[in-house]
Order: C-alpha cells, then sequence, then structure tokens
C-alpha cells in the first residue's frame, strides 16, 4: 500500500543522492513496473541491461509489479561502494540488480535481444495498430 511519509522520505533521499552526485540517474517504478523502467532508461542511449530477479518474488510480480515507492538507480562503476554506505546511513533497503550492457536486454542470463528491438516496438506498436 502506498505510504505518503514513506514516499515523502525516499524522494527526500533521491534529492540527496543527487545533490551528493552519488547516482548517475533515477526512475521511478511505478508506470509499467522495473522491465518497462529500465527500458524507458536504456532506449535514448541504445543501452541494455543485465539483471537478476529475486527469488523471492514471482518473476512477473518482480518485471512488471507497480508497487508504489520502489526507484532504480544507476551509478558509476567507482561510486557503487558510496552509494551503498549512504543507503545503509539512511536504513533503506535496496537490492543491486545488474548492470548496464551495450544493447543487449537479458534478464537471468537469458537475452531477450538487442534494446533497438524494444525501442522499435516501444515506440511504434500504437501507430501500427491504428493504420
Amino acid at each position: 500500500p502506498f505510504d505518503l511519509d514513506k514516499e515523502f522520505l525516499l524522494q527526500e533521499l533521491i534529492k540527496e543522492l543527487i545533490s551528493k552526485e552519488a547516482i548517475v540517474s533515477a526512475h521511478d517504478i511505478s508506470d509499467g513496473g522495473l522491465f518497462v523502467n529500465l527500458l524507458e532508461s536504456a532506449i535514448p542511449n541504445n543501452l541494455g541491461f543485465d539483471i537478476t530477479t529475486s527469488s523471492e518474488i514471482r518473476e512477473d510480480a518482480f518485471l512488471f509489479g507497480e508497487a508504489a515507492s520502489r526507484v532504480v538507480v544507476s551509478v558509476s562503476e567507482t561510486g557503487e561502494e558510496n552509494l551503498i554506505d549512504i543507503l545503509h546511513q539512511h536504513h533503506i533497503p535496496f537490492m543491486l540488480l545488474g548492470h548496464v550492457t551495450r544493447g543487449e536486454i537479458r534478464v537471468d542470463g537469458q537475452s531477450f535481444g538487442d534494446v533497438e528491438e524494444f525501442k522499435n516496438i516501444y515506440q511504434n506498436s500504437l501507430g501500427e495498430k491504428l493504420k
């Protein structure tokens, strides 16, 4: 369930992470879930991602669940330790998902193709249906 106080604290933390330059990007998971979030972040620069899901959560819920107060952040390779320290200081639960790739989309070791394929679907599917 949505908790306004929890959401406020999360947004304050995101502002802190940005001001301390502890993250490269941030994107909430409220619309479409994690997989859509990652695609929306990857598509503009033709990047991909390689993530590992949690065995404690159903895969469809993990990838497409739209629960509130969840944000994906990206961090530079050299900034990961600093980010983890800040999250621990604030007692924020987190998980390391994976890493950015040069275009390939991978989930749990399985390749789902290149971001260009998803970009075409994401940007053109409605127009194709309306033809």
